[in-house]
């Protein structure tokens, strides 16, 4: 009886373990699952895989396995395997498609069967010969797969295998991981649609822009013919005061200076248009919110002037925003054009645009569109700013929403209200940048005058090799340099140039990016590859930001636009020309320092090398196992050939040469005598 009892309350214990084990392994769970939770919640796409990869390593420690993989179904039809990490004895899959040909498993998880196998391979049914096979090569025991669902479709799967030793796949076990890959695969899925609806929002924006422009296409054709018309009229007027012979210097300044003038505002418009079509990434700076919506509205004034419409500015100073310039152009140029389109058919008189540009309360700048038009019903003033919402014949009513998801990822928002008077006023805030030391005072290039360095303080008889194969633009580019003081010599092409180059090296090339033959930048790589490239600074008619990332690293001096502002060029050819003759300099210091140190014999070179490093004569004696008055003698020969005076200089000398980062020498091991290499000296001493 005792026995039955005794035995009775062991069974009782044995179960109240188990239960407490089950439920402390519960509790483990919940908190491992809540950790999974708050890190896979909201995620960026760069930040998924990684974020993927350390919740596999959490539940491989967990669970105690060998590997634990998540893979996606690609069109259905095989595994590419995003994350896999493993043991050190069973390793990690490999990222990419999954190679392995296993029919009977993959058809087992695309219908949405969970496999889940404790003892392999003889729980495999007999048409699942790869994966049979598979598991008596890689001593692989037991597995499981949980198919997971996203949209009511198996999408990917979460795997688990064991090596070392057989485990069971409990339901309650099944279920919990059933929660981890909706859990992982629900974060992905979230991750790859906000990348999908951050490419299309961009791409949407990038169309509005190209709509934009197209609109405007008479204004960007005025406000491109306007500058080429004055620049025409202005260099006739003067080839016309030299014909007569009474050409006044005076005359002459006025009218290159109008010339100038016009071919920068050409520039600039042809510019603000580059921008506004470009299809690039968001590149957010400090701007001056004020001047970039001026440049906008330089471009609607040949539009508002065709329509009457009177557009009234007011610019506060320094209104700096942390914001992507050309994004902040288009939020202008829709609201404008909205604002002109409502007062379009306003009595003349009242066809008045005022565009405000303010510093706000508690670090915010404010920018607002007002218009005399027929406003906004106040049951609308909810709705304009949804995608498709329109009251006009034109356009698709997308314009304010586009306004909005811009404003809104830049920090800041934009509401509409209407006007007691009439009409409406769009505004918009954003966050202020912080307000630089200098900020009121716009950044300058370098002065002409300091542009107009000589040819002599530039390298005596200096040349500066011009090839372009508009002769137009070669020709001006060569009166730029000759007037400053250069000497240029102008070719057509870089075979040409390869053919016939001037005496001795250039000061400097200016190079066309792209020409008939030979590209410039295939001129540059050959002039790098022999070895006698001179510094390169490109100007190109095109705007190509990755060929300009690449010339400079391949050490160009610089990279302009054409147009090029003549003070900016001159700048740049003069860094250029000087930052080489300081390379120069330096090689040359460097050779003639080596060559200095090549007088020295192997054992005052080991001697000098002590000394640098500020070792004393007795220092040097015990390091080297000779005699005091022999370091000395050596010491001094190697002050003679090197031809200084003092250890300071001796250091210059080696930092020139290159020798001031050789590694410290050891001390070498001690030997029954040190011969002497020189008979003058003391007699080594013994050990």
């Amino acid at each position: 009886m005792r026995q039955a009892q005794a035995s009775s309350a062991t069974g009782v214990h044995a179960a109240q373990g188990r239960a407490e084990a089950v439920l402390l392994e519960r509790h483990a769970f919940e908190r491992l699952l809540a950790q999974l939770s708050e890190r896979m919640g909201d995620i960026a796409e760069p930040d998924v895989l990684a974020r993927t990869e350390w919740a596999l390593s959490r539940l491989l420690a967990f669970l105690d396995c060998d590997r634990c993989t998540f893979s996606e179904f690609v069109a259905g039809d095989y595994l590419n395997v995003l994350c896999s990490v493993g043991s050190v004895d069973f390793g990690a899959l490999p990222r990419g498609r999954f190679q392995q040909p296993f029919r009977w498993f993959i058809d087992a998880l695309r219908s949405g069967r969970i496999v889940a196998l404790s003892n392999l391979p003889d729980e495999l049914p007999p048409e699942a010969i790869e994966e049979a096979e598979h598991c008596r090569r890689t001593g692989l025991r037991s597995h499981i797969s949980i198919p997971v669902r996203i949209g009511g479709r198996v999408t990917s799967v979460l795997s688990f295998a064991a090596v070392r030793r057989e485990r069971s796949w409990p339901p309650e076990m099944v279920d919990r991981l059933r929660i981890v890959g909706d859990l992982i695969g629900s974060s992905v899925a979230l991750a790859r649609a906000e990348e999908e609806v951050r490419q299309l929002r961009h791409r949407i924006w990038h169309a509005d822009r190209v709509q934009r422009v197209g609109a405007l296409t008479a204004a960007i054709a005025h406000e491109v013919n306007q500058p080429l018309a004055a620049i025409l009229s202005n260099a006739q007027a003067g080839l016309q005061y030299l014909a007569r012979g009474d050409a006044a210097p005076e005359a002459i300044r006025d009218i290159l200076g109008s010339v100038v003038r016009e071919g920068k505002r050409a520039a600039e418009t042809i510019r603000t248009m580059r921008a506004l079509i470009r299809r690039d990434e968001t590149r957010r700076e400090r701007i001056d919110l004020a001047a970039a919506l001026g440049e906008a509205e330089r471009l609607l004034d040949s539009e508002f002037a065709g329509h009457g419409v009177r557009l009234e500015t007011a610019f506060d100073p320094a209104c700096w925003v942390l914001a992507d310039k050309v994004q902040m152009e288009q939020v202008g140029l829709n609201l404008l054009l909205n604002a002109a389109a409502a007062v379009r058919d306003a009595p003349p008189a009242s066809r008045l645009v005022r565009l405000q540009v303010s510093r706000g309360e508690e670090g915010k700048v404010r920018m607002s569109v007002r218009d005399a038009g027929k406003g906004i019903a106040p049951q609308d003033l909810g709705s304009i700013f949804e995608p498709f919402w329109t009251t006009g014949q034109e356009g698709l009513g997308l314009g304010l929403a586009i306004c909005r998801s811009i404003v809104e990822a830049h920090g800041g928002r934009i509401w509409a209200e209407s006007n007691p008077e009439g009409g409406a006023t769009f505004s918009v805030e954003l966050p202020a940048a912080a307000l630089d030391r200098d900020a009121s005072q716009p950044a300058r290039d370098e002065p002409m005058a300091a542009a107009a360095v000589p040819a002599s303080q530039a390298g005596g008889e200096a040349v500066v090799c011009v090839i372009d194969d508009d002769p137009e633009v070669r020709g001006s580019l060569l009166r730029l340099l000759d007037g400053a003081g250069w000497r240029g010599v102008g070719y057509a092409s870089a075979e040409e140039f390869l053919g016939n180059p001037p005496a001795g090296e250039p000061a400097c090339i200016l190079l066309d990016v792209q020409m008939p033959g030979l590209f410039g930048p295939q001129l540059h790589r050959r002039l790098l590859e022999g070895g006698c490239a001179p510094p390169v600074i490109f100007i190109t008619g095109r705007s190509d930001v990755a060929a300009g990332v690449d010339a400079m690293k391949r050490g160009a001096a610089d990279f302009l636009e054409k147009p090029v502002d003549g003070e900016v060029l001159l700048a740049a050819l003069r860094r250029a020309v000087e930052r080489h003759a300081g390379e120069r300099r330096q090689a040359l210091a460097q050779d003639a320092a080596k060559e200095r140190i090549a007088r020295l014999s192997p054992r005052e070179r080991e001697i000098m090398r002590h000394v640098v490093r500020g070792r004393l004569n007795k220092q040097i004696a015990a390091d080297l196992l000779i005699a005091e008055q022999t370091v000395k003698q050596h010491r001094g020969r190697v002050m003679e050939k090197v031809g200084v005076h003092s250890v300071a200089e001796l250091v210059r000398i080696c930092e020139a040469a290159g020798l001031a980062a050789e590694p410290p020498l050891l001390q070498q091991p001690a030997g029954p005598l040190e011969p002497v290499d020189d008979p003058t000296s003391v007699t080594a001493i013994p050990r």
